[in-house]
């Protein structure tokens, strides 16, 4: 029984190397991630600090200059609570929002453009 059971995992073994060295090397996108056309995604930031906050909140925009953008902060069911259209756009751009009015709670920040689209999650105490 013994060398039977042994045998059957060597085989196994086998079967099984193949198959995981392919899933390994294959290349994949992530979930969520698309593919731009200019700048590349990882060059493209939007950056939400401090974060959990008390209200006041920074938010650095790199990667999106020379593009229309609307900036938004959506409560968590996604009602719209803040909303601004941003034009002059330069390689770095930050931004200062006073949100001490909004209950605490978790809340998204999202910046969209033309082809373009990211989400930030934002804690206010």
């Amino acid at each position: 029984m013994m060398p039977r059971l042994l045998y059957f995992l060597f085989l196994m073994l086998l079967a099984i190397g193949p198959v995981r060295s392919s899933i390994s090397s294959a290349s994949a996108t992530p979930i969520g991630v698309t593919k731009r056309a200019g700048r590349p995604a990882d060059e493209r930031t939007i950056l939400v600090y401090p974060n959990p906050s008390t209200g006041i909140v920074h938010i650095a925009i790199n990667g999106f200059e020379g593009r229309k953008l609307e900036l938004r902060v959506l409560n968590v069911i996604g009602s719209v609570i803040y909303r601004e259209t941003i034009t002059e756009l330069n390689d770095r751009f930050t931004k200062t929002l006073d949100l001490s009015k909004f209950a605490s709670g978790l809340y998204y920040v999202k910046l969209e453009g033309d082809n373009a689209s990211e989400m930030r999650k934002l804690v206010i105490r």
